[in-house]
């Protein structure tokens, strides 16, 4: 399968560590030291936002079939260097932090995970950046006014910043670098109210996620109506990061289509970042589905799934991923042709995320993202291809005609990414008989676990669904 394929080379006979990327002189990187079970000895480093899963299945980063009190999928870590969360996934046995057994924690350099008959160190490890790595995306570091930088205040009061602060993204090695950071009172301010952006007046709330808060606005000059999204990044930015954030944004902003929801311009102000977008009077395909729940009509279903493949085409066809497909992220327009959907933050997260701006994506986003995540992008974070947006379609199709996931609910509280990574999706004509089973076929081909069993791309998917149009 294509997933054990890729986890294979990841995994390769002769390697005693997980490098990221070939520079040791990262920053801020994690390490992962197996002290004591099967793998004693090896050493796991993650020097960007990653995710690791230990367990005895033989698709997991860290296999160790072996260890029969090990479950299959027995505890995932997600990695943001510096931080680092641990997340057990419904073991039987328990996962246990400092002798503590815990469900869900963030770690701190030191800490002793047993779980099974294995025990890990984790560390947080800080290396001199070397010249060529000044501008990584993935630098980041703690810096203080003893280092020789400027103090750094809150862009909201002004309240100095910790000496210990930690500094996301890729630096110049200008130790006057300007630095945005926001205190934890202000972000909780800013959460309630929304900052003032140049150029906009605010208003109403139109929704919030894990993201952040979008609000309709109007432009001072043109009268334009937005959509205005407002995101405070989860850590202290460089100036340096930033304006790579910017430019990331403004490749994608030349993506242009119908069912593409259009990015006009950004800035940021006060420490906040705004995102002004072509604004959709229209409710998201969650509501939609919410209206009629499992009663949605097919045709129409197929309809929009078709207008959300034909964006999709265009973006793969340019070398974008979408990477968080979902109904959430789906707005509905009404036209006089009828309803047009149109895919909402392309690429805003992956852009985020990759310059180091956001903090951990599992600890806000799960019951959002994960039913529509394919099984390969949870085991290989960073190497998503187009396919992974295909299978979330397949699933927002599945969610728009029955209104629910394509897996039960977990029982008990049990895992969503354990679910994921070992359970099979729900026959799409138990939750829907009436749904034409040729449908059905095309829909469950696309959410197949092996992603070389799916449909190939956007136009050949959209081609299967025409027949129910």
């Amino acid at each position: 399968m294509a997933i054990e394929s890729t986890l294979s080379r990841m995994r390769s006979p002769g390697d005693t560590t997980r490098v990221i990327r070939e520079s040791r002189k990262e920053a801020m990187r994690v390490i992962l030291e197996v002290l004591q079970g099967s793998r004693k000895g090896r050493t796991f480093m993650f020097d960007r936002h990653d995710t690791f899963i230990v367990g005895r299945s033989r698709f997991v980063h860290c296999s160790m079939p072996e260890d029969m009190a090990l479950s299959r999928d027995h505890f995932m870590l997600e990695i943001n260097p510096p931080q680092c969360e641990l997340r057990d996934l419904g073991s039987t046995n328990g996962t246990f932090v400092n002798n503590q057994r815990v469900d869900r924690i963030r770690l701190a350099s030191g800490d002793l995970i047993a779980a099974g008959q294995s025990v890990f160190r984790v560390k947080v490890d800080q290396a001199p950046l070397s010249s060529s790595d000044a501008g990584s995306p993935s630098s980041s570091g703690s810096r203080s006014e003893g280092d020789g930088l400027v103090a750094i205040r809150c862009a909201g009061c002004l309240t100095p910043a910790p000496q210990n602060i930690t500094i996301a993204g890729p630096t110049q090695g200008d130790a006057t670098e300007v630095v945005e950071w926001w205190c934890s009172q202000c972000r909780s301010e800013s959460a309630v109210l929304p900052q003032p952006v140049p150029h906009y007046t605010t208003l109403r709330e139109i929704g919030r996620g894990a993201m952040g808060v979008v609000y309709q606005a109007r432009h001072n000059q043109t009268g334009q109506l937005v959509a205005l999204k407002l995101i405070v990044p989860e850590t202290a930015t460089t100036r340096t990061a930033i304006d790579r954030f910017y430019r990331e944004m403004s490749v994608i902003s030349q993506l242009r289509h119908p069912n593409i929801v259009e990015w006009y311009e950004q800035g940021m102000t006060r420490g906040q970042f705004w995102f002004a977008m072509e604004y959709v009077a229209g409710p998201n395909l969650e509501a939609l589905a919410k209206e009629q729940p499992g009663r949605y009509p097919t045709i129409q279903a197929c309809r929009l799934t078709c207008q959300i493949l034909k964006g999709l085409d265009q973006a793969h066809r340019m070398g974008f991923v979408h990477r968080d497909v979902k109904p959430e992220n789906i707005l509905i327009a009404q036209t006089t042709e009828g309803l047009l959907a149109k895919i909402s933050d392309f690429g805003l997260a992956k852009s985020f995320r990759g310059v180091g701006l956001s903090g951990l994506t599992f600890s806000g986003e799960m019951r959002g993202t994960v039913p529509f995540m394919p099984p390969e992008q949870m085991l290989d974070f960073k190497t998503v291809t187009p396919l992974a947006d295909l299978y979330a379609t397949a699933a927002t199709l599945y969610y728009l005609l029955t209104c629910k996931y394509i897996y039960d609910e977990p029982a008990g509280g049990g895992d969503l990414i354990r679910m994921l990574l070992e359970e099979q999706p729900v026959p799409l004509r138990i939750r829907r008989p009436d749904v034409p089973q040729p449908l059905a076929t095309v829909i469950e081909q696309c959410l197949a676990r092996d992603p070389n069993e799916r449909i190939t791309d956007a136009s050949s998917m959209r081609r299967a669904l025409k027949p129910f149009c």
